[in-house]
């Protein structure tokens, strides 16, 4: 993967996490804590888990290939 690939994938994850945060705070305030709710939840969660990780490697590989 390039460099511009892998900054896409992370900002992509990020996005995902900001539209799924939203959609399980809009269903909480009308349905309260449903199925449905815990599953965007948690897959908003993973996303942001994984853009930061993704973005951490991504800075030591960086880091790495300057020296």
């Amino acid at each position: 993967m390039t460099s511009k690939q892998i900054l896409t994938y992370i900002g992509f994850k990020y996005v995902m996490f900001i539209v799924l945060f939203y959609f399980t705070l809009d269903m909480v305030g009308l349905n309260g804590w449903e199925l449905v709710s815990l599953l965007f939840a948690f897959l908003a969660t993973r996303d942001f888990v994984q853009g930061t990780r993704l973005a951490g490697v991504y800075i030591k590989v960086r880091k790495n290939n300057r020296k």
